[in-house]
């Protein structure tokens, strides 16, 4: 992440565009715009972007499959910004990688405090801070942000994924209600709604466990879920 963020506002719609673009030079951030797909590609071509505020709604292209290729090609930010906002759709955006999902129309003092949200959830730790942690064969760093097991195999995760495992392995052997992991992960899920979480600790089940019963989490019935694996730090 550079000191100052460099942000793409994707949108066919030119005063969106304006709109957003402004408020976003106005807050201090290096600001493009690409009114399509193409243009997204281009900048994806170029590189340097940070965060993508993407519409799902573009002529030439779907939302959604475009922030499938930007996930699979890095690790850029991505807010999905679209009409289309009913819990659904905003699990889906969740799904395929997206940080954060923001409805239309966009109020610039939600879309700075989604934007700086995002940011700061992706800035790596103090260099001092104790990063790793240990389970179950598996090594977690959340400086890094990567998950390895003992021959040194990445495990492939979103990045909604990987903020909920953190969580989970932080709080080890306490029951956390749907609430609780929530309002630990921001915003986006919060939006989202129970489902969410569920869709997402239904695919960390399979990821760390892809042959077994996905016993890592446990599923406490009316209350929530627990870590169960002992985690050792450092």
């Amino acid at each position: 992440m550079t000191a100052n963020p460099h942000i793409l506002v994707v949108d066919d719609d030119p005063a969106v565009r304006a709109v957003m673009c402004a408020c976003l030079t106005k807050a201090g951030y290096r600001v493009d715009q690409a009114e399509d797909a193409a243009g997204l590609k281009a900048w994806l071509n170029h590189g340097g972007v940070d965060l993508i505020l993407l519409d799902v709604n573009l002529p030439d292209g779907d939302g959604m499959a475009l922030a499938r290729q930007v996930r699979a090609s890095g690790d850029t930010a991505i807010i999905m910004v679209t009409e289309r906002g009913t819990p659904d759709d905003r699990a889906l955006g969740l799904e395929i990688g997206a940080d954060d999902y923001l409805p239309k129309p966009v109020y610039p003092r939600e879309l700075l405090a989604r934007i700086k949200n995002v940011l700061d959830r992706r800035a790596p730790a103090p260099a001092s801070a104790k990063n790793r942690l240990a389970f179950a064969g598996w090594s977690l760093d959340t400086v890094e942000r990567v998950v390895v097991d003992t021959v040194g195999r990445a495990l492939e995760l979103t990045p909604a994924e990987f903020d909920l495992l953190v969580v989970l392995v932080s709080r080890a052997g306490r029951i956390q209600s749907r609430d609780q992991l929530m309002a630990a992960l921001g915003s986006a899920e919060a939006d989202s709604g129970p489902r969410s979480i569920d869709i997402l600790i239904s695919r960390l089940r399979k990821k760390l466990d892809p042959a077994g019963d996905g016993g890592l989490i446990e599923t406490c019935r009316g209350h929530g879920y627990r870590f169960t694996a002992k985690v050792k730090k450092g």
